[in-house]
């Protein structure tokens, strides 16, 4: 028969150590998944980036793919609350929600070159794990719903007709899209032009007669008199 005390022991949850250790582990599989791949990461790569000994993953994880997940599954809810706190901040208007959650999909702490290489690594990995394809669909459906709702309560506000399904689902591509390409080139792509590209697209979509800062012309410098 158990004890008080044996069953207070039981309910108890994980040491502040072992909860900071965890975290320790997660972000160096999240460095090292940046630096190397979602497919090329080891054990022992992980290890050596959280200067740990190998046999410590055992004590916190079931295995290797168990801590890979834990590590996809930080950067997307660490994105995720960016631009939700982003989108927030900016009610109740749904045009300038959208516009504030754009701005958080390409600037920190939304996004960073960490986080843009471990999404480009769960993208090209999904197709050869099931574990990592759920996510990504789970990430994509919950994105895209949201974002419809924004879009069609922005297009109803402006007598605009849409098909918001399609338009969520080709802003979300035109995001990820622009992601991958600041992964892969950035000597031709950055993130604030990338930002400008989806700001204008919610703009023509919503038709908008008055256009967001992010996405007006620059207004024309002034002549100096000649002397």
């Amino acid at each position: 028969m158990a004890t008080p005390l044996s069953s207070a022991r039981k309910k108890r949850g994980p040491s502040r150590i072992a909860i900071e250790r965890r975290r320790d582990l997660i972000e160096a599989a999240i460095r090292d998944i940046a630096r190397n791949g979602y497919a090329t990461v080891t054990v022992a790569s992980i290890c050596a980036e959280a200067g740990f000994s190998r046999g410590l993953i055992g004590h916190y994880f079931t295995n290797k793919e168990e801590l890979l997940l834990e590590a996809v599954k930080t950067v997307a809810t660490e994105l995720g609350s960016a631009i939700r706190d982003a989108a927030n901040a900016a009610k109740p208007d749904p045009a300038q929600m959208l516009h504030a959650l754009i701005h958080a999909s390409f600037t920190p702490p939304g996004l960073t070159d960490e986080k843009i290489a471990v999404w480009v690594s769960l993208a090209s990995s999904a197709r050869w794990s099931e574990q990592l394809a759920k996510i990504y669909r789970e990430i994509w459906v919950d994105y895209r719903s949201g974002v419809g709702r924004l879009f069609t309560r922005a297009a109803e506000a402006r007598d605009v007709a849409i098909n918001a399904s399609h338009v969520a689902l080709a802003f979300s591509q035109l995001v990820e899209g622009l992601w991958i390409g600041l992964a892969a080139n950035r000597s031709s792509i950055n993130a604030n032009d990338a930002e400008h590209c989806c700001h204008h697209y919610v703009d023509l979509i919503l038709d908008a007669k008055t256009q967001s800062p992010a996405s007006a012309a620059p207004a024309p410098r002034k002549r100096r008199a000649l002397a």
